[in-house]
């Protein structure tokens, strides 16, 4: 078995385009400061930039020591602001060839000069890092390492961390200095003066083709996702997957399938700032199966619904439906709209109600649903069932009429 590679990425240049020299040199400009000063002041060990990142002092004390007099509009949080700012210029293509790496097995890593921001400026530090920590296997910060980046400590601390040798890893950076102690310490290392040029150097160390290769849109195993179980009431229980943070975003899925119809879905939704709960729907996955026809009437699993959201603390959710599940988030936006912030239906319209058809007469006049009239017959299900799936065990439910929420997929692991 070959042995795995891993690939380290600086965080300042590489990962994030902004330097932080340049910041300073900035700084230093528009405050009529010798040039250098910021930058010398921050490399230096136990320096005032040092305690400055802990929000400990000011750099009037250094300043005084090199006989700078520092404007009296200075202050470290505007230093600490702009690199703040700064933070949030990922290089999307670095992400990319990241999470492309790591499915095709190789280990990837991202080393940062970073500070514990403790300050109330919001939570822009929290979300870079919730970023870093999806796509790579290893975030290692030198607030937490106690070592900086080029420090040879850096390299063989996460050189531990990911397993790996000297000779596994490869290490990209911006700085010459870094590259050199890299090399110093047995690495390959890659001076980043074009992005594009170096990623294709990574792609000639690793064999994988991560920008320019189609890439499937990412996805989750149930091993990625946080799971959970809500007893809506004795004998009732629903089970849901969650990923993100954010407004509320329930997923509904359709026949005969489970939440991980939404496994595409749900990584994209979540990424975009929304806390996704995709449910195993009554009768579905590792949700309970009563056997009572009235338990999946609209009327009921819209109470499930509402007693889910209830003991799950949401008093407001968007809703988005699949087959059954439009059906069925349809009908929720309809009866508990102050509960419902938006509804969204993949292939299932909205139809206006008319009391005066039965619904069964419906369904007869849209040929596409032939289906749910066919499987009204258990013996009509179980044997397509069977046939399609000779080894799954299968379980007989009773009949749902044509007014329940859905014809029920009784085995597990439907297709």
């Amino acid at each position: 078995m070959a042995e795995r590679k891993a690939i380290l990425f600086n965080f300042w240049g590489v990962a994030f385009s902004s330097r932080p020299d340049a910041i300073f040199h900035k700084l230093e400009q528009l405050h009529k400061l010798p040039s250098g000063f910021l930058s010398s002041v921050a490399s230096q060990k136990g320096s005032a930039m040092n305690r400055a990142e802990r929000g400990e002092m000011t750099l009037s004390q250094e300043a005084q020591v090199r006989g700078v007099t520092l404007p009296s509009d200075w202050s470290v949080r505007g230093l600490m602001q702009e690199l703040r700012e700064a933070m949030t210029d990922v290089q999307s293509a670095v992400l990319e060839t990241a999470a492309t790496l790591r499915r095709n097995g190789l280990l990837t890593a991202v080393l940062a000069n970073h500070w514990l921001d403790d300050c109330a400026a919001g939570d822009g530090p929290a979300h870079l890092l919730s970023l870093l920590g999806s796509h790579f296997d290893l975030v290692l910060q030198s607030c937490r390492s106690g070592h900086r980046v080029p420090e040879p400590t850096m390299f063989r601390s996460a050189l531990q961390h990911l397993g790996v040798t000297s000779q596994q890893a490869l290490w990209l950076d911006a700085d010459e200095e870094g590259v050199k102690v890299a090399q110093g310490e047995g690495m390959k290392a890659i001076l980043v003066e074009k992005l594009d040029d170096a990623l294709e150097e990574v792609a000639n160390f690793t064999g994988v083709q991560a920008i320019k290769a189609e890439r499937p849109p990412p996805s989750c195993s149930p091993d990625e996702v946080s799971h959970g179980y809500v007893t809506i009431r004795p004998g009732v229980r629903t089970h849901y997957v969650e990923m993100g943070s954010g407004p509320p975003v329930l997923l509904c899925h359709g026949f005969p399938e489970s939440w991980y119809s939404w496994r595409y879905q749900i990584p994209a939704v979540a990424a975009a700032g929304f806390r996704v709960l995709a449910l195993d729907m009554k009768g579905y996955g590792e949700s309970t199966a009563p056997p009572d026809i009235e338990e999946y009437s609209q009327e009921q699993l819209c109470k499930d619904l509402i007693t889910f959201m209830d003991k799950m603390s949401i008093p407001q959710v968007t809703l988005v439906g699949h087959d059954w599940g439009g059906v069925l988030v349809w009908t929720m936006a309809q009866y508990f709209p102050e509960r419902v912030r938006a509804v969204s239906s993949l292939n299932t319209p909205l139809f206006p109600v008319d009391p005066s058809v039965h619904p069964a007469e419906k369904i007869k006049s849209v040929p596409i649903f032939d289906y749910q009239l066919y499987f009204q017959k258990p013996e009509d299900f179980l044997w397509v069932y069977q046939s399609r799936f000779p080894r799954a065990r299968c379980y007989q439910r009773p009949t749902c009429s044509t007014t329940s929420a859905s014809t029920k997929n009784t085995a597990s692991g439907g297709s």
